[in-house]
Order: structure tokens, then C-alpha cells, then sequence
């Protein structure tokens, strides 16, 4: 709307709906019809149809309505009878509801398009117009605003297969006056009196619609009738918490009067801005999370700095404690929403929004849209795709096409490299890139958005059916324009590996009041090793704290915010710990927690609070107006700015002067980098507590942080961790393992889960993991015997053996003997006999007579062994086995294994002996760039002793000597170390 002012129109709200003649019969019939709200009530009617059309009775592919419904639309709604696809083209006029159609249009629409079909409609929509008196109107049924436009949206449906029809005989960008009046005189199906009639008719049209005023205000919800009523409740659990905190030691007594000044504050704000609701459902929201043993994130972006989101449980962070500001998070001058997003655990966020829906009510919550647009690789594809198939069109028997996947790929790579160039090498593609950049071309639900509205949204903005769920037709910024809240409740992977790790470990997920935030052990450990600490996974976060040696959440905030892009200016200096001098000692005061340097936004709030003497409103807005380079609000706070600097730094008036606007310059400069202080805080508590838990819980939080791994880095680096901590992580393990990682603390070892392993699942670890906790086995024959009870099959039995699933009960070759015996000798142990000459002679043969009969009931020899006790045969057989000491395969023939049943090189065997087996993952050639010849090859390896990936050189001289490939393994005899590349020198095939 604010878009249309500002071109000096008027926002008209309408939409091109389909209808169906009966929503019981499932026919994609779907003739269009144009609706345009006349007016307010128009606008509200005309959101409730669109709402209507999507859901479960009257969604048939697309979204619908019925011709009573159509019928049913009130004089506030404005009808046209729209393209060639209106029902008064595609039906024939003998049908029974025709007439009834027609009559219902104010206007029928004629169009210009020079096509036969459109020719024969427009007179006979003439000939009707003339029959019910209903004037015809000039449509275009425009889809682009020009003819470039239009050329990339033909380039667009022909790489996504799509047509409509002969659309392409059909000019359909937007045209001018006389360009529509020219289109009409060469169609030449109406009178020239007829069609400028038409025409102008548009004009009437716009006339008719009322100057709509779309209602942008800010609409916090209410929960309990009026904001009043909110409020009172508010203001109750505020103070009801506030003394429940205090008596309970979660605030200290040493905080009372600093929190008891804050709160008022805080609340004559929130009470200005109208927000006391919508603190109130946030609470009640959070509350019931954390009372339905959810796990909720410490607190997310500006909103850490409220003391009374933390009384009331919004947040768990303490203001007083970690010095955050609340003015960073509500300005009472401010006039955006206010916004609090809070991190969840992925599993839980269904439950959160269905109890939403719950709480508030179907007509006052909806989820929020989502508009999938065109990225430049998307673009260059789709182009790339749709020029392919134009290409072979014309080339049909010619396979080298400039437009092949291969070609395409290769234009991307070298987009990447240098975008302008690449546009001028192919402009035959790029011709389209800037009219298809950003298109919308997908609509979905945004994953963490939902609104709570205090007005019925279905009516006043449109809700569309989306899997069950209702969802708003704005996306988030047009729900924000729209003075809609919106609630997010955004996953955090960190707050479910804490959860999980609190689970394992049997303690309950952490308070920041229980947890020791300056417990020296935990401070030493991360200091010692970065691995795994949240915020610092990467190895240049990680080398960053190392650095700067933190001991304080302070101190790991700062590198928090030094690390980002913005702060390379400061960076190295702070990382040593140099002080940096300000202009005068107030500031440096000020600033002294962060070595004198300017890092956060609050810094500037502070500084106009305490140095200058603003207001926290005034001092944040002033912020905000830097940090957009919108310099007026500075300049209009400049003369009080002066004042108050003047005032406190007890120097001549020019000198304070000067040294106030040079040190505004220095803020302007740096609003670039600044960080989110209250943001940091909160999310250092996170990375603390993955300190905490990592050093007093090792495989309980080890176990958490593989189980929830992102990608192969983050199990790479919880493997590494694990070793660093003594902590053995092995392939599934009998007694173990569920589906996914588990440990036993006894043995200090955290085995890899089952449903991760080819053809397993989850419902079979889990029954081979009750199975094990059943009873006590110590026979492998008789954890065979019971596997019949459970889903697993010989194949997968066969491929949990080579794994070493089964370790405890002996070595592989072992147990694939003992395997074998029990299925194909003891037949699964319901064999009744087995023949003398299979037997006789072995070492077999003595166990089974002793527990069978060898003679016929006359007495006479029998060919076969009648079995007595085929159970004690198959155990004293397995002791027998092993008795033998049967020598295991060999790691290689294990690795080998590992291979062939994981896909991948896997196997560790964490033998010292075996470091030097090298597993080749990868071998290519490598050239010389001066003269493109080939020199030797790049090798990567996994060692079988430690499973640690290296990467080789190998030269020519050393490679031909024995070729190696991918898939072999090596023995490594010699290397050598070219700094930070490595050489191999010598090495031995091993079969």
C-alpha cells in the first residue's frame, strides 16, 4: 500500500480466483473469475473467500470455489468475468447456470489479443453485454510488465516443462493507452465506440473502489479480554515472581533494589508501548514449555536485556549480573512490534505451535508464509536447461550442446570466480539473469514463524490450508508492515545437545542460577582444548579463544564478537590482550570490560547514556539511527549530546566539544562491526555450558553432541574429542548400542548406532537392544537362538559379525565358524539328527555322541546321530571352537569388510601397530601449471590404527614402482615433511 501512495495510486485489493461448479465432484474444471473489493468490508469478504478456498473441502490441486458461493459474493466485491478460461467461455451458453454467471458480473471482459479464439468471444460477449445490460470492461490480462519480463517468464515455464496453452500467441505485458486501443483496432472484433468504451469502463472501475486504508497499527494479542485485564495479570506474576526469585536466592539480595528500580522502569515502557500482553503470552508460552520438561535457549538477541523477561521466565539471564541492557531491547519511542525469538529443540516445536493454536485460538494464530525466490546458480540452471532444450530442438541429431549440464556447471564454476566476466562471455544466458534474479517461485511455511493476533486473521488478511495447518498468505515482512506479531521459535541444535546430555547424565537441564559461571576447572579446560564449545567449532574461532586465554563469559564474548568478519579492524589487538586508549577516562572506563574497544551496539547506548546523558530511549534511538546511516536523529540529539558530555568530562566547552563529535565519528565508523552485547551474553552462557558439561560429564555429553551432528565435521570432531578424552568410539556394540550413539561408562566407550548401518533400522537396535538387557548371555549360540524372536535377518546378521557387533562373544572368524554351525549344521538348533559321516572324525564328533543316541530302537548301528540335547551340543561345540584360539581376520581383511558393507573407509582398530596402514580414500594426478604435465598424485588416506585422514604427495619415480589405487591399502615406510605438505617415499601394498 505504502508502494502505491508513493506513486501516487490507489491500492486496489482483488484477486483472480478459480471456481468449480460442485466441490463433490473431484474435476479440475477451474474457470477464473476476477474479484475486486469495492471497500473495507469488500477487502474482509474477499480474504475470507481466498481463506475459504484452500482448505480440505474446497482444495482440489488449487485452491477453490463453488458457483453458489460465487453466486453468494456481496455487492462489496466487484466481479469480472476475467480471460478465456472465465466460465462464459468455456462453458456453452445452453448450460443450465449460465445466465445465473452472467447476470452475477458488473462487468464482462473483453481482451485484445489477436487470437481466434478471443476474436469469437469478445462478440459474443458483445452480443450478451448488449442482452443483460451489463457494460463490458477492457482487460489484458497482463503477466509481465514488459516484453522483457515476458521473455523470462517463457524461458522460465520452458525449463520447468510448463505451458499453458498457446500462451506464446499471446502478447500479455503491460500496455499503454495506446497500445490497448491499437491492439483493439487491429483485432478488429468490436466497433471502435465499443472497445474505447471498454476501455474507459477501467476507469470506472477504479472509481468505484474506495481509497482502502489497510489497518497498519501495532496488534499486540490478548490473551484475557482487554489489555487492561492483560496488564493487571502481568503486573501480578511480575511481582509474584520477582518474590519468588528473591526468596528463593535465584535473584540475590544484593540485586533487590538495582532489579526493584528496573522492573518499574521497565514497566512504564512496556505499559507505553502496549506490551505487557504480549510479555504475558511469552511467558505463558515459555512457562508452559519449560513445565512440559522442554528445553528453551537461555535467551535470543535484545531481549536478554530485560529484567522482567527474566522474572517471568521468557529468559533465563540475568541483566544485573551480566550487565545487558533493556533499552536495547524496548525503546519507548520505538514504533516497530516488539519481537522475541526463542531457541528449541527441533522435536518439540510441533507441540509448541499446536499448543499455540490451542491456547489462542484457530481465528487468532496461523503459521507464516514462505516465497521461495531465484538465487543466481538457480537461475543460471534453469536458463542453462531451458536454452539446452531450445538448442536440441534445433539441433536434433548434434549431442554436443553448449547448454549440457556438464557446460552449465562449468559456467557456474567460473560465475563464482568472477561474475562480471562470465556475464559478457555467455550473454546469450545472462540476457536473463536480472529479470528472473529474486523471482518468487515457491510458496511454503515459514519453518519457525507463527502470529497471535488480538483480530480474526482468516477475514482481515486470508489464511490458506497447508498440510493441516493455517497459515497467513503475508510472508514475515508483510506481517511485520502489517503490525502483526510474530512469535519464532527457532531450533538450536546446541540447546538439544544439552538437553540430551542432561538426560544421559540423569541431572536436570541447567538454571543459570545453579551453574558456577567462574568455576576455574571448567575455565583451565577450555582454555586447554576449544573442541566442541559452541560458537567456536570452526578451528579460527577455536584458535581465537586459545588466544585470548578467557576466564569470564565476558572474555568469551568478546572473542564472540571480535571473530565476525566486521571486527578484523580491532581483532588482533584485542586477541592480545593490548589496551586501547579512548579520548578521555570516562570512556575508557566505560569500556574498560572490553579493553577500551568499541565491540557492541550497547556500547554506544551506554555511552550516550552515561558519558552524554541521554535517556535510555533517546540514547538507543540515536543508535539505531547511526547504525542505518540515517544521520537525523543524531543531529536533532546533538545539542543535548553536547550538554551533557560538557557536563561530565570537567573540560573547557570546545575541548569536550571537539573530543564528543570526533568520537561520534569514531561510533559512525565502527556501527559497521558492532555486535549484539545482549545477544553475546546470552549465547556465551550456551558455550559455557557446553564447557561445564563437557568436562564434568565427558561421554554423556560426547554421546549428545555426535548423536545431534550436523554433518561428517561435527562427528569428526566429536570423535577427536573422545580420543582426547580417553574415550574409545567404536562401530555398534552388542549390549550397547540403540539406534543412535550410546555409551557404557564402565567400559568408557561410546559405540555408533545401529539405525546409521545399511539395511538396520531403528526397530530392529532397539529390539537387539532389549534383547541383550533380557538376561545375561554367555554363549553366542544362545544370542543366536533368541535373534529368532527378534527382525533380523541372516544378511544383516552377517553384516553385524563384521563389524565387530558382537566382539564380546569372540573374534570374527570365530563367530561367522560358530554362525555357520549353528544355521547349517544345527539347523537354527532344531536339528533332530545329524549323519555319522558328517561328523565322525572331527572334533565335533566326540560333544555330539555324548548327547545323542547312535543306534536304531532294535539296537542296531543308525546312520545318523539322534540328538538328545541339541542346546548343550551347540554350547559345548562353541566352547570347543574357541578352544582353539582361532586367530581373528586380520585388520586389512576387516577393513576391507568395513568397506564392503558401510560403503565408505571406516574401520579403526586403535591399534598402535596399525597407524601406519594406510586405507587409499582418493588418488589424483597432479600437474604442473607452467607446462600442464603430470608429476605425481595426491593421495588421501585413513589410517586403521587411529582412523585419523592425511593427505600425500606421492612423486612419479615413487608411484610406478607399484600403482596404487583407490580402495587399496598401503603400508607407510617412509615420508617426508615439505612444511605444511607431506611426501610419500616409500611404501608396501598390503593384500
Amino acid at each position: 500500500m505504502a508502494a502505491c501512495k508513493n506513486a501516487g495510486l490507489k491500492y486496489i485489493h482483488s484477486v483472480e480466483i478459480y471456481l468449480t461448479e460442485s466441490l463433490e465432484d473431484k474435476i479440475r474444471d477451474n474457470y477464473h473469475t476476477i474479484l475486486i473489493a469495492k471497500n473495507a468490508d469488500g477487502v474482509k469478504e474477499l480474504n475470507s473467500l481466498v481463506s475459504r478456498s484452500s482448505d480440505r473441502e474446497h482444495f482440489y490441486y488449487t485452491n477453490r470455489i463453488s458457483f453458489d458461493e460465487f453466486l453468494g459474493i456481496s455487492s462489496n466485491i466487484i466481479t469480472t468475468s476475467a480471460c478465456l478460461a472465465s466460465p462464459l467461455n468455456r462453458l456453452p451458453d445452453t448450460h443450465p447456470r449460465y445466465m445465473e454467471l452472467a447476470k452475477k458480473y458488473d462487468f464482462l471482459e473483453v481482451q485484445a489479443h489477436n487470437h481466434p479464439e478471443q476474436i469469437e468471444y469478445n462478440k459474443r460477449l458483445l452480443k450478451l453485454s448488449k442482452e443483460i445490460g451489463t457494460p463490458l470492461i477492457a482487460g489484458t490480462d497482463t503477466h509481465s510488465a514488459n516484453k522483457y519480463k515476458a521473455e523470462c517468464r517463457s524461458i522460465l515455464l520452458k525449463s520447468k516443462h510448463k505451458s499453458y496453452g498457446d500462451e506464446d500467441a499471446f502478447d500479455l505485458s503491460y500496455k499503454t493507452y495506446d497500445e490497448l486501443v491499437e491492439m483493439f483496432r487491429e483485432q478488429n472484433a468490436l466497433p471502435e465506440a465499443e472497445y474505447l468504451s471498454a476501455i474507459e469502463n477501467t476507469n470506472r472501475l477504479y472509481d468505484l473502489t474506495d481509497d482502502i486504508e489497510l489497518d497498519t497499527s501495532i496488534k499486540y494479542p490478548i490473551l484475557y479480554g482487554t489489555r487492561e485485564e492483560d496488564d493487571r495479570r502481568f503486573t501480578e506474576l511480575v511481582e509474584h515472581k520477582f518474590d519468588d526469585k528473591l526468596s528463593r536466592g535465584i535473584i540475590p539480595e544484593t540485586q533487590r533494589d538495582a532489579f526493584r528500580k528496573a522492573i518499574d522502569e521497565e514497566m512504564r515502557v512496556l505499559r507505553k508501548l502496549k506490551m505487557t500482553g504480549f510479555m504475558l503470552s511469552m511467558a505463558e508460552i515459555i512457562s508452559w514449555c519449560r513445565d512440559s520438561g522442554m528445553a528453551v535457549g537461555t535467551a535470543r538477541g535484545s531481549v536478554g536485556g530485560s529484567r522482567v523477561a527474566y522474572i517471568t521466565d521468557i529468559t533465563d539471564l540475568n541483566p544485573e549480573t551480566w550487565g545487558t541492557l533493556f533499552s536495547r531491547f524496548a525503546n519507548e519511542d520505538r514504533v516497530e512490534p516488539g519481537d522475541i525469538d526463542t531457541d528449541v529443540v527441533d522435536t518439540d516445536r510441533p507441540a509448541i505451535f499446536q499448543h499455540i493454536v490451542e491456547k489462542f485460538g484457530t481465528e487468532f494464530t496461523a503459521r507464516v508464509a514462505s516465497f521461495g525466490t531465484m538465487k543466481a546458480k538457480g537461475v543460471i540452471d534453469d536458463v542453462g536447461r531451458a536454452l539446452a532444450l531450445e538448442w536440441s530442438e534445433k539441433h536434433p541429431n548434434n549431442k554436443d550442446n553448449p547448454w549440457s549440464l556438464s557446460n552449465v556447471a562449468r559456467i557456474k564454476l567460473e560465475f563464482d570466480a568472477n561474475e562480471e566476466k562470465t556475464k559478457h562471455k555467455y550473454p546469450e544466458l545472462f540476457y536473463y539473469f536480472d529479470g528472473l534474479f529474486d523471482t518468487k517461485i515457491s510458496q511454503s511455511i515459514h519453518s519457525a514463524g507463527m502470529v497471535i493476533s488480538p483480530i480474526t486473521l482468516a477475514d482481515n488478511y486470508g489464511v490458506f490450508d497447508k498440510d493441516g495447518e493455517l497459515c497467513l498468505t503475508l510472508d514475515m515482512d508483510n506481517a511485520h508492515m502489517a503490525g502483526l506479531i510474530k512469535y519464532d521459535m527457532l531450533i538450536l541444535k546446541s540447546v538439544k545437545v544439552i538437553r540430551d546430555t542432561c538426560n544421559y547424565a540423569g541431572v536436570p537441564y541447567p538454571k543459570t542460577s545453579d551453574i558456577d559461571f567462574d568455576d576455574k576447572e571448567v575455565w583451565d579446560d577450555i582454555c586447554k582444548d576449544q573442541t566442541a564449545i559452541f560458537q567456536f567449532e570452526s578451528s579460527f574461532a577455536a584458535q581465537s579463544l586459545k588466544k585470548f586465554h578467557p576466564h569470564s563469559i565476558f572474555d568469551m564474548s568478546l572473542v564472540t564478537a571480535c571473530i565476525r568478519p566486521s571486527g578484523a579492524s580491532y581483532r588482533d589487538d584485542l586477541l592480545q590482550r593490548k589496551i586501547h586508549k579512548n579520548p578521555s577516562s570516562a570512556i575508557d572506563k566505560l569500556l574498560e570490560v572490553n579493553l577500551g574497544y568499541l565491540v557492541y551496539q550497547e556500547d554506544v547506548t551506554r555511552y550516550l547514556t552515561d558519558v552524554c546523558g541521554l535517556s535510555g530511549s533517546k540514547a538507543d534511538t540515536v543508535r539505531r539511527g547511526i547504525a542505518k546511516k540515517k544521520l537525523d536523529e543524531l543531529e536533532k540529539m546533538m545539542p543535548e549530546i553536547l550538554a551533557g558530555y560538557c557536563a561530565s568530562s570537567g573540560k573547557p566547552k570546545d575541548e569536550a566539544e571537539k573530543e564528543v563529535t570526533e568520537y561520534l565519528k569514531v561510533i559512525e565508523d565502527a556501527s559497521s562491526y558492532m555486535f549484539n552485547y545482549n545477544h553475546s551474553i546470552a549465547y556465551c552462557l550456551l558455550g559455557y555450558y557446553y564447557g561445564y558439561f563437557r568436562h564434568y560429564y565427558p561421554i554423556e555429553f560426547i554421546t549428545s553432541y555426535l548423536n545431534n551432528s550436523a554433518n561428517e565435521d561435527d562427528i569428526k570432531t566429536g570423535t577427536e574429542l573422545a580420543t582426547r578424552r580417553g574415550i574409545r568410539v567404536t562401530m555398534p556394540k552388542w549390549g550397547i548400542s540403540k539406534s543412535e550413539y550410546f555409551y557404557d561408562k564402565e567400559k568408557n566407550l561410546i559405540a555408533k548406532g545401529l539405525a546409521s548401518i545399511k539395511y538396520m533400522s531403528k526397530g530392529i537396535a532397539e529390539e537387539l537392544y532389549d534383547l541383550a538387557h533380557s538376561k545375561m548371555y554367555t554363549k553366542f549360540v544362545d544370542v543366536l537362538t533368541d535373534i529368532k524372536q527378534t527382525s533380523l535377518d541372516t544378511r544383516q546378521l552377517d553384516i553385524l559379525i563384521k563389524l565387530d557387533y558382537f566382539s564380546d562373544f569372540g573374534n570374527q572368524r570365530e563367530l561367522l565358524y560358530i554362525t555357520d554351525m549353528f544355521y547349517n549344521t544345527f539347523k537354527q538348533g532344531e536339528a533332530k539328527q545329524i549323519k555319522k559321516d558328517q561328523i565322525n572324525g572331527t572334533p565335533l564328533e566326540p560333544i555330539v555322541v555324548k548327547y545323542s543316541v547312535g543306534t536304531t530302537k532294535t539296537g542296531n548301528v543308525a546312520k545318523s546321530y539322534t540328538l538328545l540335547d541339541v542346546v548343550s551340543i551347540m554350547r559345548e561345540t562353541e566352547n570347543a571352537i574357541k578352544a582353539t584360539h582361532m586367530e581373528d581376520l586380520s585388520d586389512v581383511a576387516k577393513a576391507k569388510n568395513f568397506e564392503e558393507v558401510m560403503g565408505y573407509a571406516g574401520y579403526v582398530s586403535g591399534k598402535e601397530e596399525d597407524r601406519r596402514k594406510l586405507y587409499i580414500t582418493e588418488i589424483y594426478p597432479l600437474k604442473r601449471k607452467r607446462d600442464n604435465k603430470q608429476f605425481g598424485y595426491s593421495v588421501l588416506t585413513k589410517s586403521i590404527g587411529s582412523g585419523k585422514d592425511s593427505r600425500f604427495t606421492i612423486f612419479n619415480n615413487v608411484y610406478n614402482t607399484d600403482p596404487i589405487h583407490k580402495g587399496d591399502i598401503v603400508y607407510l615406510k617412509s615420508f617426508d615433511r615439505d612444511n605444511t605438505y607431506f611426501v610419500m617415499t616409500g611404501f608396501s601394498k598390503i593384500n
